[in-house]
């Protein structure tokens, strides 16, 4: 089997790059068909794996993190060739491993090395997410036609809200100096101030839904969050479903003291927490948080659409 990695040099603030040479020295070792392109900015990624898919390359591999996955996977399903679609295998050096937990993959070098040449593999659902380029605040039935529209495909979740606060913070100098988890933690206690409820629209499927206190919304394959943060859901990797979880205000002292439990994963004990279950999401414009984030970075903004493509990618998996 031949494998094409693509290296994403600033996973984890650049701690990626210093993992390049165990990595390539493995393969080497045992004697592995490979070869690689290393990222210089944000979506090459994307047209490295479009690339791999039409020069006939039989399983990619994203190697960073959540993001970096995120682009590969896009770039598969750009290519629009899905009778030869390659496999996906993640060497996982970024900072929050929630698609790695989510399909068990090791994330230890040598452990993720045996796997991805062991070969074993599994269908799992992807997400599909069609969202504006700019904040131009057009309504929900001009996104199709509108010349800013773009395409993503997504493996984990979408957050609106707070989501897109926290990742901006946690991205930046929070995680590089305080580490994973507290520096999320940390990103998501400040970003609650003086951030005011929204009001927000949605469609799930032809049922219609107001939030008028809404803190976030996460549309996802992937109970994990980021940084040990998870919802218990029934939800599974090939069910052909999204999970739609709200997060309403109640009061400040509530929200806060619940907090804890979106790391002991039963947040759905919270009275402003729903969750709900569908195929396909529409959301509306909201001028105040536009802002769309999805599998751990801000791409773009609102109004969007957002589907599930059931079994569409095949992975391996221990």
């Amino acid at each position: 089997m031949k494998y094409f990695l693509i290296f994403n040099p600033i996973a984890r603030q650049g701690r990626c790059k210093k993992k390049w040479k165990k990595i390539l020295s493995l393969l080497r070792k045992k004697k592995v068909t490979f070869e690689y392109r290393i990222t210089q900015k944000p979506k090459d990624a994307i047209d490295f794996s479009f690339q791999a898919v039409n020069d006939g390359w039989e399983t990619i591999v994203a190697v960073g993190g959540d993001g970096t996955i995120c682009e590969v996977i896009t770039g598969l399903f750009m290519a629009g060739k899905s009778y030869l679609r390659p496999k996906l295998g993640v060497l996982h050096v970024g900072t929050s491993p929630d698609f790695n937990r989510y399909h068990q993959i090791p994330t230890k070098i040598e452990e993720a090395i045996e796997v991805l040449l062991g070969g074993k593999t599994k269908l799992i659902d992807i997400g599909k997410i069609v969202y504006l380029d700019k904040n131009e605040g057009v309504s929900l039935d001009k996104l199709d036609t509108h010349p800013e529209k773009k395409v993503f495909y997504f493996a984990s979740n979408v957050n609106i809200g707070l989501g897109p606060r926290i990742a901006s913070r946690a991205n930046g100098r929070y995680r590089k100096f305080l580490g994973d988890f507290l520096g999320t933690l940390s990103a998501t206690l400040i970003s609650l101030i003086n951030f005011k409820e929204m009001n927000l629209f949605i469609k799930i499927e032809e049922r219609s839904f107001k939030f008028s206190k809404l803190i976030n919304l996460t549309i996802g394959k992937d109970p994990f969050l980021a940084s040990g943060m998870r919802v218990f859901s029934q939800i599974k990797p090939d069910d052909g479903r999204l999970y739609i979880l709200s997060i309403e205000k109640t009061s400040v002292m509530s929200l806060l003291f619940n907090i804890p439990r979106i790391y002991w994963g039963n947040f759905l004990k919270y009275k402003g927490a729903q969750l709900i279950y569908g195929k396909r999401v529409e959301i509306e414009y909201n001028p105040d948080y536009p802002e769309i984030e999805f599998d751990g970075d801000v791409r773009g903004y609102l109004p969007a659409k957002v589907e599930v493509l059931p079994k569409a990618l095949e992975i391996i998996v221990p």
